[in-house]
C-alpha cells in the first residue's frame, strides 16, 4: 500500500530543500532587480548559495547525490565570486547583474537536481534547467559579434545534443518499461529472455546516443568542436562556468547510467556494461589526444583553456571506463583498492578546484594597461586574453602569478599537487580492473594498459602548454602589465581556491569522495596509501 499523498509530498519537499532555496533566491533576485535600483545581484547570489550549502544535510539518497549537491554548491559559490568580479564597460552594464545572478542560481538548482534525480524524467528536467539558463547567460553577456556567435552556436548544438540524449533515454525506457533507474536496473538483471533480446538489439543505439549527449556537456569527442569558439566569444567568468559545471553534470549522468549494470550477472546487463566501457575507452583516448594537440598551438588564453577542458574530459572518461568495466567484475569488486567511480569523482574535484582558480585569477587581472600620449585619445581597454599578456606577471603581480602557477601545475599533474593524485588514481583504478588476469590480444586488460599509457603520454604533452604559461609569467619581461581591475571578489575566489589546493597537497584525501552505498563496506582507498607515502 502506497503512503498518503501528503506524506510523499512532505518527504519530497524535505529532500529538495537546497534546490528549493536556490530557486527562491533566484526569484527574489529577479524581483529586487526589477522593482528597485539595487544592482548588486551577485552579492545576493552569494547569500543565496551560501545558505543552502550551510543547510544541506550530509545524509542523502546515496553518496553520489551528496557529492553532486555539495560540489555544485561549493563550485557555485566560487563561481559567483568570480562573476561578481567581472568588470565590463559601462555601455554594457545597462542589463545589470540581477538578471545574470538569478539565472545562474537557476542553473545551480538544475545541476543539483541532476545529482538528486532517481528517474529519467527528473534527470532530463534537471539537465534542461542547466542548459536553458546557460543560453540566457551567454545571451546576456554578449558584447560583440563573437559573443552573439558563441551564444547561437551553443544554443543550437545544445538543442541537438539534448534531442539525441532524449532518444537514448527513450531506448532505456523501452528496455526497462519504467522511468525509474532502480526499475530499469532490475529489468536488466532479471534474466528475462524477452528483455535480454530487446536489450541486445537496442544497446548500440541507446549507449551511443547517451554518450553523445553527455559528451556535449563534457566537451568531449564527438561534440567538442564548439568549445574554443564559444569560450573565446563569451566573457572570462562565463567561460569558467562552461569549463566546470557542465562537466559535473556529464560525469554524474554517466555514473548514474553505469549504476544500472552494477554487479552484472545476466547477459543483458553484462553486454550493457561491456559496450559502455568500450565506447568510453575509445572516446577517452581520442578526446584527450585531440584536446592536448589543439592546445599546443593556441595563443588566446580562453581558447587554450577550452582545449585543455576538452583534454580533461578525456581524462574523466578514463575513470568512466574503469567504472563501467568494474561493474561486471564481481570477482574483483572486493579486492579493488580504488573503484573507477571514486577515481573519477576525485579527479573531477581536483579539476574543478584548479580550473575555478585559473579563471578567477584571469578575471581578477582584468585589463592591460593602455598606452597613449596626452595628444591622443585614450584607447579602449583590452582584456587580458593572450599568453603574451601574462609576460612578466611574476614581477608585477607576484601573488596572482604564484596562484596561477599552482593551478596550472595541478592541471598538468605535477606532484605533489592535487592533480597528480587525481591522474594517479585514474591510472590505478584502470589497471586494477581484472587485476591478475593475463594480458592477451583478445583480453580487455590490453585495452586498459593501452589507455593508461595514452593518459601518461597526454599528461606529458599537456605539460608543454601549461609550462609555456608559467614561463611567460616568470621568465619574460613585462610589456605593459595589467590593471588588476577584475574586482575584489574574483581575487578572493582565487585565494580561496589556492588555500584549498595547498591543503589538498598536504592532505590529498580531503578531496576524496566515497561513492559506495551506505550498506556496502568502504574499500581501502589508494589515496590514503598515497597520502601516507607522501608524508613519509
Amino acid at each position: 500500500m502506497s503512503p498518503p499523498l501528503a506524506a510523499v509530498t512532505a518527504a519530497t519537499v524535505q529532500g529538495l530543500i537546497p534546490e528549493i532555496l536556490l530557486v527562491l533566491a533566484a526569484i527574489t533576485i529577479y524581483l529586487v532587480g526589477a522593482f528597485t535600483s539595487f544592482r548588486s545581484g551577485w552579492l545576493l547570489a552569494f547569500i543565496g548559495v551560501a545558505i543552502p550549502l550551510w543547510l544541506a544535510a550530509p545524509e542523502s539518497v546515496d553518496s553520489l547525490t551528496a557529492f553532486g549537491r555539495w560540489t555544485t554548491l561549493a563550485a557555485g559559490l566560487a563561481l559567483v565570486m568570480v562573476q561578481g568580479g567581472d568588470v565590463r564597460p559601462a555601455a554594457h552594464r545597462r542589463l545589470g547583474t540581477c538578471e545574470e545572478a538569478g539565472t545562474f542560481l537557476i542553473l545551480l538548482a538544475g545541476l543539483s537536481l541532476v545529482a538528486v534525480a532517481d528517474n529519467l524524467v527528473l534527470l532530463f528536467v534537471g539537465l534542461e534547467m542547466v542548459s536553458i539558463p546557460t543560453y540566457v547567460l551567454l545571451g546576456l553577456t554578449r558584447t560583440s559579434a563573437r559573443g552573439q556567435e558563441a551564444a547561437l552556436k551553443y544554443f543550437f548544438l545544445s538543442l541537438v545534443a539534448s534531442a539525441i540524449f532524449l532518444y537514448g533515454m527513450v531506448c532505456l525506457y523501452g528496455i526497462g518499461g519504467d522511468v525509474s533507474f532502480a526499475a530499469i536496473g532490475a529489468k536488466l538483471q532479471s534474466g528475462d529472455i524477452t528483455t535480454e533480446r530487446m536489450t541486445l538489439a537496442m544497446l548500440p543505439l541507446a549507449v551511443g546516443m547517451l554518450m553523445v549527449g553527455a559528451a556535449f556537456r563534457m566537451a568531449a569527442v564527438p561534440m567538442q568542436f564548439y568549445a574554443p569558439d564559444v569560450y573565446e566569444g563569451t566573457s572570462t567568468p562565463l567561460a569558467g562556468v562552461l569549463s566546470t559545471l557542465p562537466k559535473l553534470a556529464g560525469v554524474v549522468v554517466l555514473i548514474r547510467f553505469i549504476g544500472l549494470a552494477a554487479g552484472a550477472t545476466q547477459p543483458g546487463a553484462i553486454a550493457y556494461a561491456e559496450l559502455f566501457w568500450q565506447v568510453a575507452a575509445v572516446l577517452a583516448a581520442v578526446t584527450m589526444t585531440i584536446g592536448n594537440l589543439m592546445a599546443l598551438v593556441q595563443n588566446n588564453l580562453r581558447r587554450l583553456l577550452a582545449c585543455s577542458s576538452i583534454a580533461h574530459a578525456g581524462y574523466l572518461l578514463v575513470g568512466i571506463t574503469a567504472a563501467a568495466a568494474g561493474a561486471d567484475s564481481i570477482s574483483n569488486a572486493g579486492s579493488m583498492r580504488l573503484s573507477g567511480t571514486d577515481a573519477t569523482l576525485y579527479y573531477l574535484t581536483t579539476y574543478l578546484l584548479a580550473t575555478s582558480g585559473v579563471f578567477a585569477a584571469i578575471t581578477y587581472l582584468g585589463h592591460r594597461w593602455p598606452i597613449w600620449s596626452p595628444t591622443t585619445p585614450r584607447p579602449p581597454r583590452e582584456e587580458v586574453s593572450t599568453v603574451a599578456d601574462l609576460d612578466g606577471l611574476a614581477s608585477t603581480n607576484p601573488v596572482v602569478a604564484f596562484a596561477l602557477a599552482v593551478f596550472l601545475l595541478s592541471l598538468a599533474g605535477v606532484p605533489p599537487l592535487p592533480g597528480f593524485w587525481g591522474k594517479l588514481s585514474l591510472v590505478t583504478s584502470l589497471l586494477e580492473v581484472d587485476w591478475g588476469m593475463p594480458i592477451t590480444i583478445a583480453g580487455r586488460r590490453l585495452w586498459f594498459l593501452t589507455l593508461a599509457i595514452t593518459l601518461v603520454i597526454n599528461a606529458a604533452i599537456a605539460a608543454a602548454y601549461y609550462l609555456r604559461l608559467i614561463a611567460a609569467m616568470y621568465f619574460k619581461p613585462a610589456d605593459r602589465g595589467v590593471q588588476a581591475d577584475g574586482g575584489l571578489s574574483a581575487g578572493l575566489a582565487m585565494l580561496g581556491c589556492l588555500v584549498v589546493a595547498v591543503m589538498a597537497t598536504l592532505s590529498p584525501r580531503m578531496l576524496a569522495a566515497d561513492s559506495s552505498q551506505p550498506s556496502q563496506p568502504e574499500p581501502p582507498s589508494v589515496i590514503a596509501s598515497l597520502e601516507i607515502a607522501h608524508h613519509d
